[in-house]
């Protein structure tokens, strides 16, 4: 645990604010802002949370050097 993560550009708050609107009980929300990719993770419960803490790691290491390619060039 000795690395810090960055502050968020996308607040917890709006991840829980999705999730409370559409009855869920995990979100993940990413976003490009043309130069960098931003992901936020909420989950209802403290295993909620592992869980879409675990599909944000799978994320950003094997699928986000696919995503968003070609789009920004």
């Amino acid at each position: 645990m000795g690395e810090q993560r960055a502050q968020h550009r996308i607040p917890v708050s709006a991840a829980k604010k999705v999730a409370d609107q559409f009855d869920l009980k995990q979100c993940l929300l990413i976003g490009w802002d043309g130069e960098r990719v931003h992901v936020v993770t909420y989950g209802q419960t403290e295993a909620d949370c592992e869980a879409a803490a675990k599909a944000q790691d799978f994320w950003t290491g094997r699928i986000r050097e696919f995503s968003f390619k070609g789009e920004a060039s």
